[in-house]
């Protein structure tokens, strides 16, 4: 699961993780508008208010915030009752993040993405239209990463063929290491069951 401040490079990592075949991304939920460059149930399930009120109401999500502009964000049960075998992955709030973590069977690995600076982050809200609200969205930042340290991976997001070569090292070691898991726990179990 990702997490970390607006512009800081979620949306490339989940790019890059669905196209290397990887993983599945699960879109979350949000009342917010779609860029021009989003899609709907690829990025984002967009969604009105009232729909959003109604998923919440139904217990479809597992958890929600609201953050920037107002608008509404929420995780789908699909996060903790797939039973796709694929490793899923998500955006997640850091709250919704914790959550998740918690309630889920599967193991659930945490990646924060942040800039090194908030001069460069502030640079990126810029080019993508947020000039208005980037001091809301910094004083976020600010408190999404006194929330890095329950992350297992924090990835600074400075050069971008840097931070991707990061991202795969990290993708492909924790697949590495839970197919092992998955190796053992079977041996042990055919052991179990085999009469001396």
């Amino acid at each position: 699961m990702l997490s970390g401040p607006s512009g800081a490079g979620k949306g490339t990592a989940l790019d890059w993780m669905t196209l290397s075949g990887l993983v599945r991304r699960v879109p979350t939920y949000t009342t917010r508008p779609a860029r021009p460059t989003e899609r709907h149930g690829v990025e984002y399930n967009f969604v009105t208010d009232e729909a959003f009120a109604k998923l919440r109401e139904e217990g479809q999500l597992i958890e929600y915030t609201r953050t920037y502009a107002d608008s509404y964000y929420g995780s789908p049960r699909e996060l903790l009752d797939s039973l796709d075998p694929a490793p899923l992955a998500a955006e997640l709030e850091p709250t919704g993040f914790v959550k998740v973590r918690a309630m889920s069977a599967r193991r659930v690995i945490g990646i924060f993405v942040t800039t090194k600076t908030e001069t460069e982050l502030r640079s990126r809200l810029a080019e993508r239209g947020h000039t208005s609200d980037a001091d809301n969205r910094l004083r976020i930042r600010s408190l999404q990463l006194t929330w890095a340290w329950v992350y297992d991976y924090i990835l600074v997001n400075q050069n971008r063929d840097d931070f991707l070569a990061e991202l795969s090292t990290v993708v492909k070691s924790e697949l590495i290491r839970s197919r092992g898991m998955q190796y053992i726990a079977e041996l042990q179990h055919e052991e179990s069951i085999q009469p001396y």
